[in-house]
Order: C-alpha cells, then sequence, then structure tokens
C-alpha cells in the first residue's frame, strides 16, 4: 500500500517525535546529566563547556549510542575552549543587536522604525540558528565554528518553515524549564539538545549530504 505524500508527516514534527522518544528511552541518564549541566551554569565558567559536553550527549545519541556522567564531563573538558568562544560570539551578537534596537527606538523617526525591524529580524535569525551550530560543530568532519556558523545560516535559509517549527517548540520548552523548575531539572536543555541534533541530521540526510562530512 502506497502512502499518499500528502499524508506524511511533516518532518519537523517527525524530528520532534524522534527526540521525544529517544529522551523517552533514556531519561533517567538523561536527568542526572540535565542536572550537572543545568547547576554548572551556577559557575558561570564552566556553563557553557558543560552545555557542549550535554550536545555531545545528544550527538551521540541521534546515533544511537548512549553516554553516561564521564563521557559529559570529558566532553565538557575537549569543549571548554570552543564552547567560550561560541559563547563570546553570542554575546558580542547580543550586545550590538540589543544596543542599536534601543538606539534606533528611541530616535522615534519613521526610518530608524524600519532599522530596529531589520535588527530584530537580524536577532531573529540569529537565534534561530542557534539550534543548529552547536549540532553542526560536532557533525563536521572538520571542527570549525565558522564553518558551523555558515551551515546553520544556510540550513535556515533552505528550510525557514522546517526551522520556525522546531525553534517555537524548543522556545515553548525553554519558557515551560524557566517558569516550572521540574521540567528544567528532568528535560529542558536536554530534549532541545536532541532535537536540534536530530533535526541537524534529517537536513543532512534530506539534502544528500554524507553525515559527518562537511555540509
Amino acid at each position: 500500500m502506497t502512502t499518499n505524500a500528502s499524508t506524511r508527516t511533516p518532518a519537523s514534527l517527525a524530528v520532534i517525535w524522534q527526540a521525544i522518544k529517544t529522551w523517552y528511552d533514556d531519561w533517567f541518564n538523561l536527568f542526572i546529566l540535565n542536572f550537572f549541566a543545568s547547576i554548572s551554569w551556577m559557575t558561570l565558567i564552566f556553563g557553557p563547556p558543560m552545555l557542549f559536553g550535554l550536545y555531545e550527549i545528544g550527538y551521540e545519541l541521534a546515533h544511537g549510542r548512549s553516554q553516561g556522567t564521564i563521557e559529559l564531563f570529558r566532553a565538557a573538558k575537549k569543549h571548554f575552549m570552543v564552547s567560550w568562544l561560541w559563547m563570546l560570539s553570542n554575546v558580542v551578537v547580543g550586545i550590538v543587536i540589543s544596543v542599536n534596537i534601543i538606539f534606533y527606538w528611541r530616535m522615534g523617526r519613521a526610518w530608524s522604525i524600519i532599522l530596529v525591524s531589520v535588527f530584530l529580524f537580524i536577532g531573529l535569525f540569529w537565534a534561530m540558528t542557534q539550534l543548529y551550530v552547536i549540532p553542526f560543530y560536532l557533525e563536521q568532519s572538520t571542527r570549525s565554528l565558522k564553518l558551523a556558523y555558515k551551515n546553520a545560516a544556510l540550513t535556515f535559509l533552505a528550510s525557514p518553515g522546517y526551522t520556525v517549527i522546531i525553534f517555537l517548540y524548543a522556545l515553548i520548552i525553554l519558557l515551560l524549564s524557566f517558569g516550572i523548575i521540574l521540567p528544567l531539572i528532568l528535560a529542558g536543555p536536554a530534549l532541545i539538545i536532541i532535537t536540534g541534533s536530530y533535526a541537524v541530521r534529517e537536513r543532512l540526510q534530506t539534502f544528500g549530504i554524507a553525515v559527518n562530512n562537511d555540509a
């Protein structure tokens, strides 16, 4: 029996469902890893490395391999420098966008409001590409953050609808995590990370690009 293409589940929703199933199958292990990664932000300095470590756990899960606490700390140590380079780039971009939005908004001119809209769009574009940056960094045979940013931007431009759906889903999870402490500890970051890892793999396969090769 042939399935009508119009009745197939959208790729973005299939990715979200696959990530949920993967999280559920490894929930207790991810609860522990997610807990360590979450509290690491209290130290600030270990926050970004542990985030990259958790992303490597998500990368391994997307490849069908479950990892434990030792692997989390090992990955955090391995990615310490690049994680802070990623963090600083986000801080710089965030400051530049925020300063420009505030500056042009206060001018109150018609043309300045247009510039406010432009910078808001740039900020939203930057935020959405973050779904892909670290997963791409881990998938690439050349571990280059610059290349990961490029691939993330190209993926967004090639699949805007796909990206928006996954971004909105991730945003809901994030808001629930900060609004209700339990999801933050149990699932929040880990679920978003696994979703991003599956999303990148699915896009690579859709575009006909071999996984683990440079995109």
